[in-house]
């Protein structure tokens, strides 16, 4: 007979493989969203008690509404058994931390249909370890319940009166279960079939006993879990008992596990199957309105005859901004805007920013992996404007490379007129940085990543790897994942027409570019005649800097989306405030020199002295 272990989920998370996990999603009685199959709000359920029953409403459904298991058993989303004999370092908790579900964790847990099976034949309850509550700081496990800062411990007392009334041959385990150091925890096991019903039996008939002697209307959220937490308790006098009646039975216990990031690691497959002009995004709430303007560059651009499967990158946009964007493809055939979120890909990456990065631009890294199902396709990022079909763009003949990029042209100034890296990367100038600290044999070659292709069929074979590596390298990197991307393709791009990455200037042109080397400067100046994507780089934004290069490119479509009035809005006041600084400073400055003519005259050692002064002060 087979194992049947349900894994507790309340959110979209990562899931184990194989037939014998079985995800059911709790609380789904007063949920809006479907995230599985199975619900514990069907048939004879408890589904709207989970704000108090916490995971135990999974462990009702599947008592009330399946049988014929050989085992059966309840794990979380994200705390299961090891299955596989082998042990490891624990924290002080007990458990084993993993930074995310993925195969090496599966592996080196077991946690397989076949190990699964193999130890339900071989034992009636499969158990976690026992986990020592003395390395929390408390004496005994009475001592533990009370000293839980969402523990009553009038409400454990309550539940042991109902116990010795209703089941008085447990009476004589309650006082060896308070007084043990040692206990199981969590509500994750498995179980011979009739156990498992004799468990769930006891369990409710108590509980709900228990649920008509509380009063939960002045507890805390984390105080209204009390029966999930006093049943951790009352399981271990339920064990204890029944060893003692069948000291035959056949126990395992297993190290306990958790998964510090759940997130599933998707792999995303194409929408359309012909004409596909795949492109990628990543943004994250805050950026919609921008984001909202690239996205409608790129459909008023589309052909009619392609199919554009745009995919966003992301972990935090609203559902509501959601509908927004793909509300811009305006019911069209031939588009698809659709959402995934990459964080399982960097549960143990440190994604350390600085300056105006977030840490949504390292998601493209994640591209090779996620979307190995594609043949060739497009990033792009979010704070740019597409004036020509992206068609085109996808089109180019990578000439046998595995990426298409524009060389950066502000990395080629840097490098020229000796910029100093961060002081976090070295300090050291542009040059060296380049050639040294990424180690970059041709630092010309360095390349601008805002629009990417990637020909997914012709990546290093070992580009995963080569990408962890880049991270673990450096502790932090000027421009984040864009040296990480030139670390770990060098060798392997092709170089693009400008004209598809046009810096707007950010406000620079004629004191940073015209100075760039002169075939540079050519290259560039003629981009800019008729750019086919414009990139809004840098800190001057045209939501924050109006009057800045290529403006009315942004705003133009931005009238065109349901951003338009607030972000003008926003602009607008934003403008308002830094009039209202301009006309302090210089009021104050016309104070200043009225007191400073009449203390401190032109031509004296005082009127220097002030005029240093000032400016030291105003230069902050």
């Amino acid at each position: 007979m087979t194992t049947q272990i349900y894994i507790a989920m309340h959110k979209d998370t990562a899931n184990l493989p194989g037939r014998a996990f079985v995800p059911i999603q709790v609380g789904r009685a007063d949920s809006h969203r479907t995230i599985c199959e199975i619900g514990d709000d069907t048939g004879d359920n408890i589904s709207a008690k989970n704000a108090s029953f916490c995971e135990l409403t999974a462990l009702y459904w599947i008592w009330r509404n399946t049988s014929g298991q050989g085992h059966v058993g309840l794990f979380h989303y994200r705390r299961h058994l090891n299955f596989s004999g082998r042990t490891y370092r624990e924290n002080e908790w007990g458990v084993v931390d993993y930074p995310c579900l993925d195969e090496s964790y599966i592996n080196a847990n077991a946690l397989t249909d076949e190990h699964v099976d193999a130890l339900g034949a071989t034992y009636d309850m499969i158990l976690p370890r026992r986990w020592d509550v003395r390395q929390a700081g408390s004496r005994t496990m009475w001592d533990h319940y009370q000293k839980g800062s969402a523990h009553r411990a009038a409400d454990y007392d309550a539940a042991i009166g109902i116990l010795t009334r209703k089941y008085p041959d447990y009476a004589r385990f309650v006082a060896p279960v308070n007084a043990d150091r040692s206990g199981y925890f969590t509500n994750i096991f498995v179980m011979r079939r009739d156990i498992f019903d004799e468990y769930c039996s006891w369990i409710f008939d108590i509980l709900f006993d228990l649920e008509k002697e509380i009063d939960l209307a002045s507890y805390s959220l984390q105080e209204t879990r009390v029966f999930g937490y006093i049943s951790e308790w009352l399981f271990n006098i339920f064990v204890m008992k029944y060893r003692s009646d069948h000291p035959d039975t056949k126990v395992k216990e297993l190290e306990r596990t958790l998964i510090l990031d759940p997130a599933p690691r998707a792999r995303i497959a194409p929408v359309f199957s012909t004409n596909t002009v795949p492109v990628v995004l990543a943004f994250n709430n805050n950026f919609v309105p921008y984001a909202g303007a690239c996205i409608q560059s790129i459909l008023n651009c589309a052909k009619d005859h392609f199919n554009y499967d745009l995919i966003v990158m992301n972990d935090d946009i609203s559902d509501y901004n959601k509908s927004l964007i793909q509300g811009l493809a305006g019911g069209s055939s031939n588009v698809s805007i659709r959402f995934v979120n990459p964080r399982g890909y960097f549960a143990d990456f440190d994604l350390k920013t600085h300056m105006h990065f977030s840490k949504e631009t390292y998601y493209r890294l994640s591209i090779p992996e996620i979307f190995e199902n594609y043949g060739k396709i497009l990033y792009i990022d979010a704070d740019m404007i597409v004036r020509r079909d992206l068609a085109d763009l996808l089109a180019v003949d990578l000439c046998g490379k595995a990426v298409g990029a524009v060389r950066d042209c502000v990395m080629t100034g840097f490098r020229k007129f000796g910029t100093l890296a961060l002081a976090a990367c070295g300090g050291q100038e542009a040059e060296a940085y380049v050639a040294r600290y990424l180690g970059l044999a041709d630092p010309d070659g360095y390349f601008q990543a805002g629009i990417l292709i990637f020909d997914l069929q012709r990546m290093p074979v070992d580009i995963k790897g080569r990408i962890r590596a880049a991270f673990q390298r450096r502790p932090t990197y000027w421009f984040l994942d864009q040296d990480i991307l030139n670390v770990a393709f060098q060798g392997h791009v092709h170089y693009l027409d400008m004209r598809w990455n046009v810096f707007h200037g950010n406000g620079n042109v004629e004191s940073f570019f015209k100075n760039l080397p002169l075939s540079t400067w050519k290259e560039y100046e003629n981009a800019r005649k008729d750019p086919y994507v414009v990139h809004f780089a840098g800190e001057q934004k045209p939501w924050l800097w109006p009057s800045t290069d290529f403006a009315e490119c942004f705003w133009t479509v931005l009238r065109q989306t349901p951003w338009y009035e607030t972000t003008l809005l926003a602009c607008m006041e934003r403008y308002r405030q830094r009039r209202r600084r301009r006309a302090v400073k210089v009021s104050s400055k016309i104070v200043l020199k009225k007191i400073a003519d009449r203390t401190a005259p032109v031509g004296t050692r005082r009127r220097g002295l002030l005029r240093r002064l000032y400016r030291t002060a105003t230069s902050r």
